[in-house]
């Protein structure tokens, strides 16, 4: 079993990245969750009609993003309504702090490597050039590694969240109104302080390809203001992220 997330775009369509989607092509061995807070649990499983990976993705950071398409249309609820998308290609403004929301394990000593959490950490978007400067041995020749298509984050998190926040999903508040700007699609690892440096997808630079993929697809929902609280314990928080539950 593997656990990825992903965010709720449309009442049939899931976004995720890229990477998640290359462990199992075939989609009758995907199966998603929606409204949970924590895994397992004896919520019923969604199944997946098919899954549609970027065409130029290469099993590298770039242009991974991918999508589910659910067999059956959800119903909406206060708790589980699509996230808001952008249409143009705005990124949020360098210092702005956003927050990440994925699966990640509990702390707690003696716990379950299978038992996982959803939580939210607080991440402050950095420039790019710091982030090229740390991973310079990664480009491989390239003179630019973090193209425009990607956004940078830093973050002082615990370390459960480090161990999984691969295809978490980034969203920032703008105009009062919570939008999905990323999805992880890389991070350093943590350090002895926690610290986490990761690279995310940008939504919005994919908004032609998502809305291609849809078709039809209007970026809109009914989101609530006030549905991302700094505690986790407010259950708002399930309304942009899901669980997506791989079964291998």
């Amino acid at each position: 079993m593997h656990i990825c997330s992903g965010s709720l775009i449309h009442r049939q369509w899931v976004l995720t990245a890229a990477h998640c989607l290359l462990r199992s092509k075939d989609p009758t061995q995907c199966s998603v969750k929606v409204g949970a807070q924590h895994l397992p649990d004896d919520s019923s499983q969604l199944l997946v009609a098919h899954t549609v990976i970027h065409e130029n993705f290469t099993n590298l950071v770039f242009q991974d993003i991918g999508l589910l398409k659910l067999k059956d249309p959800i119903s909406c609820s206060p708790p589980v309504q699509p996230i808001r998308l952008l249409t143009s290609h705005s990124k949020p403004a360098i210092g702005s702090v956003c927050w990440v929301i994925g699966w990640g394990r509990p702390g707690t000593e003696g716990a379950s490597k299978d038992h996982y959490h959803l939580q939210e950490v607080a991440t402050r978007i950095i420039n790019s050039c710091i982030y090229n400067q740390q991973y310079k041995l990664l480009s491989k020749g390239r003179k630019k590694f973090i193209g425009d298509d990607m956004l940078c984050a830093s973050s002082d998190v615990g370390l459960a969240m480090c161990q999984d926040i691969s295809s978490s999903s980034l969203v920032c508040q703008v105009n009062k109104t919570w939008i999905h700007m990323g999805v992880v699609s890389s991070s350093s690892g943590c350090s002895q302080r926690h610290h986490l440096l990761s690279i995310y997808t940008s939504t919005s630079h994919f908004s032609c390809w998502i809305k291609k993929q849809i078709g039809g697809l209007k970026f809109s929902s009914r989101v609530c203001h006030s549905f991302l609280s700094q505690l986790l314990l407010a259950g708002h928080i399930l309304l942009v992220s899901l669980g997506s539950l791989w079964l291998l």
